[in-house]
């Protein structure tokens, strides 16, 4: 954004018409002096107006305060010396007025009142004592100076407020652009944050649409092959071993009840809503009533766990729970959930078998990568002299 912004030291257009009024007044002034005056009255007299001239066209760079009040005092003093040595005349008359008119516009108002004020007293002083005039010329030319001061003092009042409105309106104005620009990078990020959050959304719809994917296929989908198999295998059993027959198909009955019930399971799950501890507790006692296994749940923690992390717990209790019932051939679990100064731990043990070393499958590299991305960690091991152990630890949050 380019800044427009006009320097204030620079003269304006009201400003160059007012210094060639002046000029035009000074230059009168000082051709009737030169025209009427004698010549040891009219050279002084020119030589006070051409210094007037050069203050009012001093250059920009020079106009300081100081610089105007020392080049002020000296053609000051060199007009009190004029009206001593030749008497009051117009030239003095114009130059105290100039002066004092044009130290008000440039010097600031305590010094501009001071030298005002000391031109007051030493112009009455002069008229009275030496120009011997008398009250009302006195009132006259004090008010006449007092008039100028405060007329050109009320000029730079206005003129300043004008300049602070002007500046005030820039400010706002870029104010008001900035926040436009926020605004429109505010708005951009919440269509970010929007889209991104569909992506997440989508993600969590698919991720968990994988997981049902796989449990259904490590369980039904394998439950279901096996009664395939046997069913084709059962005309020949029939005419060949007729006991093994009705034991196979006791077995493939078995084995679909078994799915159905695996089915059902998922169907209670994808609908479960699973809060807080309850929850964890909840599945644990619907695995043990569903496999016939014993799982022991225990819980040592007081403070409330994150709608975010008791997900993640749950569906690593669910998928370890999955695993001790499809792999390990174990006929007890135990579930211990704590709580430790900076972190959640939840542990899943059972006597079941466990190859050493453990080789993860999908399930258990499921639950790491699950556990990964909600900051924590997944650690298993063997235990002796039989069963599996994991270890899941979260970093604690407020709930």
């Amino acid at each position: 954004m380019q800044n427009s912004k006009a320097d204030p030291k620079i003269p304006g257009a009201a400003t160059r018409v007012r210094s060639l009024l002046f000029t035009l007044i000074l230059a009168f002034s000082m051709v009737q002096n030169l025209s009427r005056a004698p010549l040891h009255e009219a050279l002084p007299g020119a030589a006070l107006m051409i210094g007037c001239l050069s203050l009012l066209w001093m250059p920009v760079r020079f106009k300081r305060p100081w610089i105007i009040l020392a080049a002020a005092s000296i053609l000051w003093i060199g007009t009190m010396s004029f009206w001593l040595a030749e008497g009051l005349n117009a030239t003095v008359y114009i130059v105290l007025i100039f002066l004092t008119g044009w130290v008000t516009s440039w010097v600031p108002s305590a010094h501009s009142a001071i030298f005002t004020a000391a031109t007051c007293v030493a112009s009455l002083f002069l008229l009275f004592y030496v120009s011997g005039q008398g009250p009302e010329s006195l009132f006259t030319h004090g008010m006449g100076l007092a008039g100028i001061y405060l007329l050109m003092w009320g000029s730079k009042v206005r003129k300043d407020a004008r300049r602070m409105e002007q500046r005030h309106l820039r400010e706002l104005t870029e104010a008001h652009q900035q926040l436009e620009q926020a605004y429109a990078q505010l708005h951009e990020a919440h269509l970010e944050l929007e889209e991104a959050a569909e992506r997440s959304l989508r993600y969590a719809v698919l991720e968990e649409r994988s997981r049902i994917a796989a449990d259904i296929h490590d369980s039904i989908g394998h439950g279901l092959t096996s009664v395939i198999v046997q069913l084709q295998a059962l005309p020949y059993m029939i005419r060949a071993a007729p006991d093994e027959a009705r034991s196979a198909l006791q077995s493939v009955t078995e084995i679909a009840r078994g799915c159905l019930q695996d089915v059902r399971a998922v169907v209670h799950e994808m609908g479960l809503s699973h809060t807080g501890m309850t929850g964890l507790k909840k599945l644990a006692d619907n695995f043990a009533e569903r496999s016939g296994l014993e799982a022991d749940f225990a819980a040592d923690l007081h403070e409330q766990i994150p709608p975010e992390q008791i997900d993640v717990l749950y569906r690593i209790l669910q998928e370890g729970l999955t695993n001790v019932l499809r792999h390990a051939e174990a006929t007890a679990a135990e579930i211990r959930l704590s709580g430790e100064r900076d972190r959640i731990t939840m542990t899943i043990r059972d006597n079941g078998r466990a190859e050493s070393p453990v080789k993860p499958g999908f399930g258990l590299s499921a639950m790491k990568a699950r556990c990964e991305k909600a900051g924590g960690s997944l650690a298993i091991r063997t235990i002796h002299p039989h069963g599996l152990e994991l270890v899941a630890q979260l970093p604690k949050k407020k709930g």
